[in-house]
């Protein structure tokens, strides 16, 4: 089974030659703590920002949460000690920039996109509902600023397995949010050449996935 996360396609799209074949071989033969650190990394700041809207909280609740976090860092070390003050830092971001935002959380989604025999899976970090309208979200938390390909692949495929699975959202209704700079981004209507991009992408990673 070819299968690929919704990031892992969109790292492979923006690296160079020799960087997408160990992109390709850590989805081929994955090590269960690779996906486990990359998956949880940002666990503490993704389930505090859901915690907040699902409680309706006071923006204040998001700093009280970031200290906290900041706190457990100070008693820990190394790893530990930077990925929980990178959690912190997202909290604060997101109360300076989105802590408005009134969202009802609807339930989480695990979609996909098929391309040949080339999976891709799309995990939004958020779906909600935004006074009339349904949306999904896709969180940015790193320190560096995304580059716009990565963006206009990762709102493509997004706004694309949403619609493939009946959801029916229109592009303003996809959202891939960069906390740290706080840049919200609507996904872009279907479009054409992007659409080609991503199946002849998948196309190749077909035909070098046994010789990986």
């Amino acid at each position: 089974m070819k299968k690929l996360s919704l990031k892992g396609l969109a790292d492979y799209m923006t690296a160079e030659a020799a960087r997408q074949r160990t992109i390709l071989r850590q989805y081929k033969y994955p090590s269960e703590d690779d996906a486990r650190v990359k998956i949880m990394y940002y666990r503490e700041a993704r389930d505090r920002i859901s915690a907040f809207h699902r409680g309706r909280e006071n923006p204040n609740w998001l700093l009280n949460n970031a200290d906290q976090l900041q706190t457990l860092a100070s008693l820990s070390r190394g790893s530990t000690r930077t990925r929980l003050n990178h959690n912190a830092r997202v909290l604060r971001s997101y109360k300076r920039y989105f802590s408005e935002k009134e969202y009802e959380v609807l339930k989480d989604l695990n979609l996909e996109l098929s391309y040949g025999d080339v999976i891709i899976t799309v995990r939004p970090d958020l779906h909600v509902r935004e006074g009339r309208r349904e949306k999904i979200i896709k969180y940015e938390f790193g320190v560096e600023a995304p580059i716009h390909r990565e963006i206009n692949i990762i709102s493509q495929i997004m706004f694309e397995s949403a619609n493939n699975n009946g959801m029916a959202l229109s592009s303003a209704n996809v959202l891939y949010i960069d906390i740290t700079r706080g840049h919200e981004h609507h996904g872009a209507r279907l479009k054409a050449r992007m659409a080609r991009d991503v199946e002849a992408t998948c196309q190749n990673i077909s035909a070098i996935w046994d010789s990986i």
